[in-house]
């Protein structure tokens, strides 16, 4: 979750009680229209004063931060649905299929047969054509590319034979695929500044939004007749060369058999507080606070 008050900054996004702030005691705050207990200050932050906001279930939910110049200036930011929406600050994301529902069926196929099911190696799948999966992290932190022109692979990961590098790419504004770490496919809103942080001039509207499926069903053919044919991999000086592989406002996926990536999975983390935290916080001054009616009151800093 990007700062409002100095955008360099990346709050890191968890629901579970902070640390600082299992003893505390706090009055339920109104904020956005919602209501929410506001923990301590959070020290390790220093550009601004910042406090995490909880529910009344005691479900991290946001944070709150105040300029150092002038308290009464804050900014409230949330947590939303998808990584993308949170990280953005922006309403109407969507999250309603997976990756394996907007891919065709052969490329499905194809992805369970070589074991390719992590953000990682579907997009290392995609390598060799202009299509893009990727996930934020993937946007905030790009991975090098590798290759080589002697046997023609393409990897995230060195190769032994020739080896050279490159940046990670965004070649067609369509035909990139934006999911989160659990593979649902994050469709953003119209005028998302997401397109900005690729590289691309905003725009009003996206094809996976408008596109319709006859598009995507016409490059699901197109890719699995470009899967025929092998690209040849040339210097890799721009980005990779490419040739196979679309799928996401109109996609489906040919894949280069030359790509065998042996990545494994990722492990997935699911942002839910365990029984053992529950029971461990009922015991707190700060979940206590909870059961004690006690008037709302709205924020004004």
């Amino acid at each position: 979750m990007q700062s409002i008050l100095d955008p360099a900054i990346i709050y890191e996004v968890s629901r579970d009680v902070c640390e600082h702030d299992v003893d505390v005691v706090s009055d339920l705050w109104t904020m956005d229209d919602r209501n929410v207990y506001r923990g301590s200050r959070d020290t390790q932050y220093s550009h601004a004063n910042v406090y995490w906001l909880y529910d009344e279930d005691l479900t991290r939910v946001g944070l709150i931060e105040h300029s150092l110049k002038d308290h009464a200036d804050f900014r409230i930011l949330w947590f939303h649905e998808t990584p993308f929406a949170t990280f953005l600050q922006e309403d109407n994301w969507t999250q309603d299929q997976t990756i394996w529902t907007v891919l065709s069926p052969p490329a499905v196929e194809r992805f369970l047969a070589e074991d390719w099911t992590t953000p990682e190696t579907l997009l290392e799948a995609c390598l060799h054509g202009d299509t893009r999966i990727i996930t934020l992290e993937m946007i905030l932190n790009p991975p090098t590319l590798h290759g080589c022109s002697g046997c023609n692979r393409k990897s995230l990961k060195p190769l032994v034979c020739e080896n050279m590098t490159a940046e990670l790419t965004f070649p067609v504004k369509e035909k990139i695929v934006l999911i989160d770490d659990d593979l649902f496919v994050c469709v953003p809103p119209a005028g998302s500044r997401i397109w900005e942080l690729l590289g691309f001039a905003p725009k009003s509207l996206h094809p996976l939004v408008y596109g319709g499926q006859s598009s995507l069903e016409q490059e699901s053919e197109e890719l699995v007749q470009e899967q025929e044919s092998e690209p040849e991999l040339t210097a890799l000086e721009s980005p990779l060369p490419e040739s196979a592989l679309p799928l996401q406002p109109e996609l489906s996926l040919p894949l280069e058999p030359e790509l065998s990536p042996q990545i494994p999975p990722l492990p997935q983390t699911v942002e839910t507080l365990s029984h053992a935290d529950e029971q461990k916080l009922e015991r707190t001054r700060f979940a206590k606070s909870l059961q004690i009616p006690v008037p709302k009151r709205r924020y004004s800093g």
